[in-house]
């Protein structure tokens, strides 16, 4: 025997950069010798993957690290040279792209569908191919793919035109002509061989420890491995499946493994995604332990909970096997990726793959029969999800690139599809990852689907899988049962198959040869018998005296229902085509049903003089089932018997050992479900329980109709036209046990009420049934119509109803196979579609007036609703165009021959008979068993008589005669004036016109309408009897209105002086309004104020209350947030990182600040309080478990407003004007300003307000809290202590030094203020901080977040009213003007309500020093002005009165109106110009100081001569616009100055307006001209370093020209879908997003709802204090607190819908459609409907006035409230 080692190579030369050449050198060698064999390449494969891949001890996959350089270098390279060999013209050519694309979709990836050129809905095209493909412009359709499918394009016969993109366009005949070499061919067919079969043997391994022998390293080789200490070193592997929960698993490795919660959460997603992950590497015997400990886990865990399932599969094994395994990975990927660039190579690598050829002879795989595809399948559920993915995506990139390769594929997959589908029954993973889901590759290819069911019997094959599992589900009676308490999930999964089914049939062939008919015949008997296994399955009976226990299983039947319909109109569609088919079928379907069904002896019934032999069985006593497959199968194929020349009634449906069904026998099932259906509907079945009625509804739906409710009523008109009509009147009668009522004693008979009840209502059910027979002709083969015009009809009788939108109406038509339902071809024949209005609107379809005639009350697709709503619709219009209120039956169209007899129904001695009866018993005003709905409805059978005989389509038919001769003319004429049927004598009239009509009484009509117009006319007696109660009315009204006057003047007169008061109040008010309107002026230099406000009603209380310092306090509910809407800046990094919170003034890039909003409605303090406090007891009364989908929580003190319910989570304090002093405020000079400022700053100091003592419970001192509480002397509950404890602030010692005309501005009255108000207004202020989750709070802090949330509020209704485009000061809406004003007045109040002014004096000195001596690039100017400005009063720490807008805020307004301008003219982009020649540049006298004052500002950059200083000044004046108008907002409401009307307007808020009402200057030489204000800028200059070293960004220092907007988002939703589906998820190496998710504040795209990417952040502290620690959360939760501070707006693309977040916990949200509509002004959440989808601006332009006004938090609350079932995990997106 030949050494095994002699082919290895020598120590020697295991050098690395050397080992690749070596190989290929030897298997080079070798197969020149002709002794070239797999072992070769495994020899070199088991010495060096184990050196690459082994995993490390003690390390899990999460930290592998493989050297894949070292990999390419020694085991990939290696095969390409030895493939392309050593020979440059074997060099690999150019890669050629392929005709077809095969790109396998992942799950969630968009996939696209031509409604107009795909065969069916299956044809896809990926994103890459849809953009550059001619179908981009055609009707397509977006959707996602579940996973598992490819690519079509490229594919001929998936597609009726323009079958491929430009990418895939057919190759020219030069590149066809280049070929591979046959030696490369060779070469490859061997590597491919090696390569599968190592592949499939590493991945399908039986689950021993170790490696095959074959592939163990030998002693003599472990010494060169220099990777591992320990030699023997063993993985445990984790495996998915569907039956444990991710937190199941989760907390399993986390208590088991010890591992943290994010390693453990990572390892599961691996699991999950991958389909299993090594959790430990580590001794045999470690590893071992780990895997008992997991199962055990496990097994209490199910035991707990009672959650019985699968274990949890653990498996150790051999590092060397994990890392073979992973290179059997990674080499099934380079196999595709190298064989897609040459089609010869696939084609080769196919061939092997399937077993054509094999690379060594006979390389087939041992006791397989196919090569290695065939073994895939046969192995497919022993292998992982990444393994099977792997091979799948091997397959497709192979064999189904080339048509002769993919019909032996389907060939194979043909021959396995029992083992394959029998395998996935038993498995748990999702279809999509088995190999079962290749079908869909597969069978709808159309001449693939013919050739495998004519020569492989594929049909057979597949339907006899899934019959072998119904068998075993079949009860003693051979009927399909199902347990209502455990649905198997085999069975569900077995109902796959049924897709198989439809894709076999969907190409419905031309012609038929031999083969094909037999195989169809073949696989159509077994189709047979599982219409016999369904035919009364779920029988019910009906249940007397006692109501059902148990509601039975019901929806496991019509589930099969539904994936098997279009499989049977297929097979039906099929039958139809040729005549030999259509007869075998047809006498196929006639022997099961004969084989199958047993009737008894028939009895005699009669009817008046016909008599009948009926089936007896008596539906209210017996089982009955909606399900008739078997039947309706028959009905379908009775349609096509006339096309092809052949009747029930030809002697080849004959049998001479049986006969075949009769007609009776036939329609007995159908009947038998009719009838239940009617007694259900006339009560008679209530205590069977909701289950019946929802198989009716389900029934009667759109859904399901098609194949029951439709073939039902055509088997019933097959029974009618086969049977003699008074036979056919009685079998029904017989049914519907109406044949005693029908008898002419039954009036005289004794009768109980319900019997009676139920008569009546039975009676309208055969009425109906009846009409529906007659009348239901839009049908093709029983009535002379096509498709299209019965497609016209349903669309008609919908649009009777109500106009519809185009979804609605799509959803009530039935779909086909291809999932069309054919509306866009006939819509616009029938109705005009109009336009929305606005974009909140939906485009509506209206019929065309000239259709309405052809509207029929009775359709038999209506519901109850539909069908009282199309009548009353239908009156009012009639009544409305004067035309007679009612709706007489349309004409019907021509029956086919098969179905004439029809027409003879209604004029039958029975049918004439039951007529007569209803008719006579309405006019019998003693009879019992009349109803309205029985008069109407027998009045709309005779119409549709005498419609029939009008059309004169029928010679047989004369029913006006046989009418008249049976009596009925003359009851209809005395229906006409019956006063008992008063509704529907317009009808009877119309009938009674139109028979005499047709028995030529023309001459009498006349007299007839005469008739009726006499009778309408009100005779003479009756009008003066009506004249004079009239009168009399008249009289006894004017009576009483003279009591209630003199009572009035009674009560006035005896409180006289209550009325003067009255009065007096009234005229004071009406004077205090004159003087408001004479109050105007500019708002600063002013006191402000001394204005009363209009009273306020409680909303609670309804008592009118007045907004007074003394009087009881009203408040505003409220609701505070934080917000980044304004933001400038990108947030921190660090979630939850402050924006200074203890600073007054926001910082320049404004950042993440608390915004107050309010609805408007005002409350007594006490009444609020009462209702907040009853909320709170009604929260904690409820249960726990239902308390989450509250739409507010208590846990934040939140609440929704008592009358609008907007959401709120505090209360604002009304607070009034302060009182006008007398006399004129005093004035103040710039100069003296400018001295006094300095000379404040100079000796402002820092203060500590107490010593602090740092301890602990060991201090020594004896008065230490600490150590009092720690021996127990102090309770343990937090003290009240005193928030000024340690305390730094800054305080100023200048008051004694500054001059009296600068302190007096400081002297102002102190008003006084309720005590309650005062603690309205702590509770408020000290309430902000906690907003944002500041951890610790105190009087400095609560200050500064309350001004730093009025500067914002005010910059926040600013932003909204431009975006809004409304006037600034003009009628304000009342939530911004009452928000604006009850803040602004509460913190001007706060130097006279405060407890310590030294907290506000800090604030003052701290703001009056950013102001002076910071660069204005620093801080926002404005919140600079507005926090100096409030605070100024209490700048020496006393208190003081109100803030208010003196002379010295205007300096102080002025000050910064300075520091704005410098701002703007030190960043504002200065354009320089060249003047023309010739022309000189215009000097303005009043700007010569502004450009060498600009280029000093700007250090010197700035060449001024040839810069227009007017272009300069006036973007500097830009720059401004918006600080003035939010001081215009600011000074307004702190002063109560009218504005002036400009800015009562639109576009009024220009420049010299707004500076008109501030009362500051305009000009450049007034405002910084002047020598101090020149020196003051320069000052401000010189603090900007940071600006001119390039540290603050341009979008920080300038001023936005817009307020801020939502990202751009593209016109077409596809672009947005094609961008997204680029997107992977940032946390895994090899899989895309399945849920990506974008902000539309940033742009970003995040990874929703992943356990991947879950951040972990801290958890948010409630107002209580407590709550600690972190938490996980969603990386869209994450991003919402971290971009917009707590209020996120996401578009989910592939839902396309908006998702609005509301976070910290517990975090809150509501999903909304997209702002993306279809061409019928529809959006469509979820893509349900796929249809073209482009972006509405006023959509996207209402959302981002949301986002502007703050409103997210309040729509999700209204969402969350609106909608209590919730079952979002919001905390997880």
């Amino acid at each position: 025997m030949e050494d095994e080692t002699a082919d290895m190579i020598p120590a020697d030369r295991f050098t690395l950069p050397a080992r690749g050449d070596a190989v290929v050198e030897l298997w080079r060698s070798k197969m020149a010798e002709g002794l070239l064999s797999p072992s070769h390449f495994q020899d070199h494969w088991r010495i060096t993957v184990p050196r690459i891949y082994s995993p490390q001890p003690n390390r899990t996959c999460l930290d592998w690290s493989f050297d894949e350089e070292l990999a390419s270098k020694l085991l990939i390279q290696p095969l390409e040279e030895f493939v392309w060999g050593a020979t440059e013209s074997s060099r690999p050519p150019p890669p050629r792209r392929s005709t077809l694309c095969g790109k396998v979709f992942k799950q969630g990836e968009p996939a696209y569908s031509c409604r107009e050129c795909g065969m069916d809905n299956t044809c896809v095209l990926c994103v890459e191919c849809f953009k550059v493909s001619a179908h981009r412009n055609h009707k397509y359709k977006m959707g996602q793919s579940r996973g598992g499918g490819c690519c079509d394009c490229g594919d001929t016969e998936a597609w009726k035109r323009d079958p491929f993109c430009k990418l895939h366009s057919a190759t020219d005949d030069k590149e066809e002509a280049q070929s591979t070499e046959p030696e490369v061919l060779e070469r490859m067919k061997i590597v491919a061989s090696v390569c599968l079969s190592y592949c499939f043997r590493l991945l399908t391994l039986d689950h021993a420890p170790g490696l095959p022998n074959d592939l163990r390293l030998k002693d003599s080789e472990r010494d060169l491995l220099q990777i591992l200490d320990q030699p023997d070193c063993y993985c445990t592997v984790l495996y998915n499946d569907e039956t444990h929960t991710f937190e199941q698993v989760i907390t399993t490795l986390m208590r088991v493994m010890k591992c943290n919660h994010r390693d453990s959460v990572e390892l599961v997603s691996l699991i999950d995604r991958e389909g299993r992950a090594l959790v430990k590497c580590n001794s045999f015997q470690v590893c071992d332990k780990l895997k008992t400990d997991i199962e055990i886990r496990c097994a209490m865990f199910e035991r707990f909970t009672s959650r019985h399932g699968p274990e949890l599969r653990v498996l150790v094994m051999h590092a060397h096997v994990i890392a073979h395994q992973t290179f059997a990975m990674k080499l099934l990927t380079w196999l595709q990726n190298f064989v897609s660039q040459e089609q010869s190579l696939r084609l080769a690598v196919s061939q092997v793959a399937l077993g054509e050829e094999a690379g060594f002879g006979g390389g087939s795989l041992p006791g397989i029969n196919g090569g290695v595809a065939a073994g895939v399948m046969q192995n497919d559920c022993r292998m992982w999800k990444a393994a099977r993915t792997a091979w799948h995506r091997l397959l497709i990139a192979t064999t189904l690139m080339d048509y002769s390769t993919k019909k032996a594929m389907a060939i194979l997959f043909t021959k396995n599809y029992g083992s394959m589908l029998n395998d996935f029954i038993r498995d748990d993973h999702d279809h999509s990852f088995s190999v079962a889901s290749l079908s869909v590759q597969l069978y709808p290819t159309p001449t693939l689907a013919h050739h495998l069911i004519a020569k492989h019997d594929a049909l057979f094959v597949v339907l006899n899988t899934f019959v072998s599992e119904c068998n075993r589900r079949c009860n003693v009676e051979g009927r399909l049962e199902f347990d209502r308490n455990h649905l198997s999930m085999a069975f569900k999964r077995a109902q796959f198959i049924l897709y198989d089914v439809k894709y076999l049939l969907g190409a419905v062939p031309t012609t038929f040869d031999s083969d094909l008919r037999k195989g169809f015949l073949h696989g159509l008997s077994l189709l047979l018998n599982l219409l016999v296994m369904m035919q009364d399955m779920d029988s019910v009976v009906r249940q007397i005296g006692q109501h059902m226990e148990y509601e039975p299983e019901w929806e496991s039947a019509f589930n099969l229902h539904v994936k098997l319909a279009h499989s049977i109109t297929l097979a039906l569609e099929w039958c139809s085509v040729e005549r030999a088919l259509c007869a075998s079928a047809y006498r196929m379907a006639l022997i099961r049903y004969a084989d199958t069904f047993r009737y008894p002896e028939l009895q005699s019934r009669e009817l008046g003089s016909q008599s009948a032999f009926v089936i007896p069985y008596d539906v209210s006593k017996e089982p009955v089932s909606v399900h008739r497959p078997l039947s309706r199968f028959i009905a379908g194929l009775h349609l096509h018997l006339h096309k092809h020349g052949l009747s029930y009634h030809i002697r080849v449906f004959e049998r001479p050992e049986k006969p075949k069904p009769t007609p009776e026998e036939l329609i007995e099932p159908v009947l038998r479900t009719a009838a239940m259906i009617a007694q259900v509907h006339a009560g008679m079945w209530r205590r069977n329980g909701f289950a019946l009625l929802n198989q009716l509804f389900f029934y009667h739906n759109v859904k399901c109709r098609t194949e029951m409710l439709d073939r039902d009523v055509v088997m019933l008109q097959i029974g009618a036209s086969l049977i003699e009509s008074n036979e056919f009147i009685i079998h029904v009668l017989n049914k519907f046990n109406l044949l005693e009522w029908a008898a002419a004693d039954f009036e005289q008979k004794p009768i109980e009420d319900d019997t009676l009840r139920h008569t009546i209502s039975m009676v309208e059910e055969f009425l109906t049934l009846l009409i529906t027979i007659v009348g239901s002709r839009y049908v093709p083969g029983v009535g002379e119509v096509t498709p299209e015009e019965r497609t016209k009809k349903e669309i008609i009788q919908m649009l009777c109803v109500k106009p519809m939108p185009h979804s609605d109406l799509n959803k009530s038509l039935p779909e086909d196979q291809l999932h069309e339902t054919g509306l866009e071809a006939v819509i616009h024949e029938v109705a005009d579609f109009t336009k929305p209005m606005s974009s909140n609107n939906r485009g509506l379809y209206k019929l065309k007036p000239h259709l309405y005639d052809e509207y029929d009350a009775f359709f038999y697709h209506y519901t109850r609703e539909e069908l009282s709503r199309s009548e009353e619709e239908q009156r009012n219009r009639r009544k409305a165009a004067n035309l007679p209120e009612c709706c007489p039956p349309p004409p019907l169209p021509k029956l086919t021959p098969p179905f004439r007899l029809l027409a003879n129904l209604l004029q039958c001695d029975g049918a004439l008979h039951v007529l007569k009866c209803v008719l006579e018993r309405a006019i019998d005003l003693r009879a019992r068993s009349f109803s309205e709905p029985q008069v109407h409805k027998a009045l709309h059978l005779i119409g549709y008589a005498l419609r029939d005989e009008e059309s004169g389509h029928y010679e047989f038919l004369a029913f006006a005669e046989s009418a008249a001769r049976a009596g009925l003319l003359e009851l209809l004429q005395e229906l006409s004036h019956s006063p008992r049927v008063d509704a529907h004598r317009a009808l009877a009239t119309w009938l009674l016109a139109k028979m005499r009509t047709l028995l030529g009484q023309a001459d009498e009509i006349g007299d007839g309408d005469k008739m009726e117009v006499e009778n309408d006319e009100t005779p003479p007696a009756e009008a003066a009897e009506k004249a004079r109660r009239a009168k009399l009315a008249a009289e006894r009204r004017a009576k009483v209105m003279a009591q209630m006057q003199a009572q009035m003047n009674k009560f006035i007169t005896n409180n006289s002086l209550l009325f003067e008061e009255t009065t007096t109040e009234a005229t004071e008010e009406e004077q205090t309004q004159d003087l408001v309107s004479l109050y105007r002026g500019s708002a600063l230099g002013v006191w402000g104020g001394g204005v009363s406000d209009p009273p306020r009603v409680c909303i609670m209380c309804q008592e009118q209350g007045r907004v007074e310092s003394m009087t009881e306090p009203l408040v505003l509910v409220a609701f505070v947030q934080q917000s980044r809407v304004l933001a400038r800046t990108p947030p921190p990094e660090l979630l939850g990182a402050t924006d200074q919170w203890g600073f007054a003034e926001l910082p320049a890039g404004i950042g993440s600040q608390p915004h107050v909003s309010c609805c408007g409605h005002a409350l007594h303090a006490r009444c609020w309080r009462k209702y907040v406090d009853g909320v709170l007891d009604k929260e904690k009364l409820r249960p726990y478990r239902i308390r989450q989908p509250a739409a507010f929580d208590v846990e934040k003190k939140e609440y929704l407003c008592p009358l609008c319910e907007r959401l709120c989570n505090t209360a604002l304090p009304l607070l009034p004007a302060p009182p006008l002093p007398p006399g004129n405020p005093p004035p103040l000079t710039e100069e003296t300003f400018a001295d006094a400022a300095q000379l404040i700053l100079k000796l402002k100091h820092q203060v500590c307000s107490a010593s602090v003592h740092l301890c602990t419970e060991y201090c020594e001192e004896m008065h230490c809290r600490a150590r009092a509480r720690s021996v127990g002397a102090l309770s343990s509950e937090p003290e009240e202590e005193s928030a000024d404890e340690a305390e730094v602030y800054v305080t100023t010692h200048a008051e004694n030094l500054l001059p009296h005309h600068f302190l007096v501005q400081f002297e102002n009255q102190l008003p006084e203020y309720n005590e309650t108000s005062k603690q309205l207004i702590d509770q408020f202020v000290t309430m902000l901080p906690t907003v944002n989750g500041q951890p610790e709070t105190g009087g400095l802090l609560s200050l500064a977040s309350l001004y730093r949330a009025t500067s914002y509020t005010i910059m926040s209704t600013h932003a909204v009213l431009k975006a809004e485009k409304r006037p600034l000061l003009g009628d304000l809406p009342s939530r911004h003007r009452d928000a604006l004003q009850s803040i602004i007045r509460l913190t001007a109040a706060l130097p006279t309500v405060w407890s310590s002014p030294k907290h506000i004096s800090h604030h003052a000195l701290s703001t009056l020093g950013t102001l002076e001596n910071t660069s204005p690039m620093k801080h926002h100017v404005f919140s600079t002005l507005v926090a100096l400005v409030l605070t100024a009063p209490s700048l020496f720490s006393k208190a003081s009165g109100p803030a208010r807008p003196t002379h010295l805020a205007r300096q102080i307004t002025l000050q910064a109106f300075r520091a704005q301008i410098t701002r703007a003219l030190i960043v504002v982009n200065i354009k320089t110009s060249e003047p023309m020649e010739g022309a000189e540049r215009v000097r303005r006298p009043e700007l010569e100081n502004l450009l060498p004052l600009v280029k000093e500002l700007r250090r010197g950059e700035l060449d001024i001569d040839n810069v227009d200083e007017l272009e300069v000044w006036e973007a500097a004046k830009r720059q401004c616009h918006a600080f003035l108008r939010c001081c215009c907002l600011f000074f307004h409401f702190l002063s109560d100055i009218n504005p002036p009307i400009e800015l009562t307007v639109a576009d009024g808020d220009t420049w010299e307006t707004m500076c008109g009402y501030l009362d500051l200057p305009t000009t450049f030489k007034e405002l910084l001209d002047t020598p101090l204000a020149r020196k003051k800028a320069l000052e401000w200059a010189g603090y900007s370093d940071n600006w001119f070293k390039g540290l603050i960004p341009r979008r920080v220092a300038l001023e936005p020209r817009d307020p801020p907007r939502l990202i751009n988002l593209p016109e077409d939703f596809s672009e947005l879908m094609n961008i997204v589906s680029e997107f992977s998820c940032p946390n895994s190496e090899r899989e895309d997003s399945k849920n990506p998710t974008m902000c539309l504040v940033c742009g970003q795209i995040l990874c929703s709802q992943s356990y991947c990417c879950q951040i972990e952040i801290k958890k948010s502290t409630s107002r209580s204090g407590s709550g600690s620690g972190s938490e996980l959360v969603g990386a869209v939760v994450a991003h919402a607190l971290w971009c917009g501070a707590g209020a996120g707006i996401f578009l989910r693309v592939r839902e396309c819908e908006l998702l609005l977040l509301g976070v910290p916990s517990p975090s809150r949200g509501a999903m909304l459609a997209a702002p993306y509509l279809d061409s019928y002004g529809e959006t469509d959440q979820g893509l349900r409907r796929g249809n073209p989808l482009h972006l509405c601006p006023e959509r996207y332009e209402n959302l981002r006035m949301m986002w502007l006004s703050h409103g997210i938090h309040e729509r999700i609350a209204r969402g969350l409230d609106t909608n209590m079932i919730l079952t979002n995990t919001w905390q997880n997106m």
